[in-house]
């Protein structure tokens, strides 16, 4: 180890205590970040499923004016 650093007080066990503890902190943080992938995750597939019903709900909604346009027409020919 380095003179100068133990000569300011810092000891091997102190490093060692405070990577144990930073390492703690990041698996802390791991698994924080793991949840909110997955909670995105399933807001995403929601949101698509949504999507996808109001695309289906639209195309449908189209496919009826389209037809009593037709109508429309046909009745005033």
């Amino acid at each position: 180890m380095n003179e100068e650093i133990v000569s300011k007080g810092i000891t091997e066990d102190y490093i060692w205590h405070e990577a144990k503890s930073i390492r703690t902190k990041l698996k802390s943080v791991k698994s924080e970040l793991e949840e909110f992938v997955m909670v995105v995750a399933a807001r995403d597939k929601d949101n698509r499923a949504v999507i996808a019903k109001l695309y289906a709900e639209n195309f449908q909604m189209n496919q009826e004016i389209k037809d009593l346009k037709e109508k429309s027409n046909e009745s005033s020919n």
